[in-house]
């Protein structure tokens, strides 16, 4: 009889064929109450201390605010935290072209963008555009 003792893999994610799954979606409150603080401690701390705050906990799969809020950004296939990486795409590089090419388009791409993420956000899983891109899932710790 072999026993193994190593570390056991993530549960996946509710929906996911897991009938067991422990986590729970934000809400949708939940994430724009952690939108809202990161672009509130942005503007406090003139956007330098919430970039190195962010790239310091991006490896936990948190931003400062859904650090404060205990709320983690997880991988949606196998249940384990979201990489540093995965998190400077989706907290980075996918809103820096949302800014980019909404200032090629007057404004029309960030109201465009606004509007996918709030129906995408409606649809299974509770998952926006760029959780779908990334392959991510936003969960409640609280």
């Amino acid at each position: 009889m072999t026993y193994n003792n190593g570390p056991r893999p993530p549960l996946p994610l509710p929906g996911e064929g897991s009938s067991q799954g422990s986590f729970r979606y934000a809400s949708f409150q939940h994430r724009l109450g952690a939108y809202a603080l990161d672009a509130t401690l942005a503007v406090l701390t003139l956007g330098i201390g919430w970039l190195i705050w962010s790239m310091i906990v991006w490896g936990e799969g948190q931003t400062p605010a859904k650090k404060i809020l205990k709320i983690r950004v997880r991988h949606f296939e196998t249940g384990g935290v979201a990489t540093w990486g995965h998190m400077a795409v989706r907290e980075l590089l996918i809103p820096t072209t949302v800014v980019i090419a909404s200032n090629l388009t007057a404004g029309i791409a960030a109201v465009v963008w606004i509007v996918i993420e709030i129906v995408f956000y409606f649809t299974k899983n509770n998952r926006t555009l760029r959780d779908l891109w990334v392959k991510t899932a936003v969960i409640n710790e609280a």
